[in-house]
């Protein structure tokens, strides 16, 4: 039983080293990969790229993604769009605590504000990257999605919409949520905006008409 008990804190204890090994080596990589970013040194963060897809890790990858875009956002638009996080340890974990709160990007949210500028010129797919931030996010992460969704309905009202009615009914429910943060005379300008929409599906139409219903009025008691 004493052998057992030690092989077993043995494997505990190697377990606990590889895992502070991987967190200080993905740590070593963005310092890195953010050195560059910052001073805009697009080759050597493009020589790194071999290195980068054979580690085949998911915060590595997500990182080197918006490297890139820091260093050459042109260019690299695209690729940091694709591959924007859409779980909630992708965006709340990998973007905010490993590189934001490090401030590893050149100013605090840069992650997150960038998503939103790409969807505010019509991206459709940076849209979608937002409507899933809004769901699987929390706290200044969350607020901040939620603010770039409000102005996206005026930024690029109906593919905001389309996007809106791809989601199910639970989804559309959390991003309504965002409605919250407005006072009551944004909310009503809000919809006032939203009600001249034209529906392009059955589906589209069901959102105008929940939105429309949304009764929070965060000013009035």
């Amino acid at each position: 039983m004493r052998l057992i008990s030690s092989f077993i804190l043995v494997c505990i204890l190697t377990g606990l080293s590889l895992a502070n090994t991987t967190t200080a080596a993905i740590e070593s990589y963005l310092i890195k990969m953010f050195n560059y970013a910052n001073a805009h040194n697009v080759k050597a963060l493009e020589d790194m790229q071999g290195e980068i897809v054979s580690k085949k890790i998911g915060t590595i990858v997500t990182a080197y993604s918006l490297a890139l875009y820091i260093a050459s956002p042109e260019k690299y638009k695209n690729q940091y769009v694709d591959n924007f996080p859409v779980t909630y340890e992708g965006i709340m974990y990998d973007l905010y605590e490993l590189i934001e709160l490090k401030k590893f990007t050149p100013k605090f949210l840069y992650s997150i504000e960038s998503i939103g500028l790409i969807a505010q010129d019509g991206n459709d797919k940076a849209i979608e990257k937002v409507l899933e931030g809004t769901i699987h996010s929390d706290g200044v992460v969350s607020d901040s999605f939620c603010d770039i969704l409000t102005g996206l309905f005026h930024k690029q009202p109906q593919k905001t919409l389309k996007a809106l009615s791809k989601l199910n009914a639970e989804q559309r429910s959390k991003e309504y949520s965002c409605f919250k943060l407005m006072d009551s005379e944004e909310f009503v300008i809000l919809k006032e905006y939203i009600e001249k929409l034209k529906p392009a599906t059955t589906l589209e139409k069901k959102v105008i008409q929940e939105i429309m219903q949304y009764h929070y009025c965060p000013n009035v008691i």
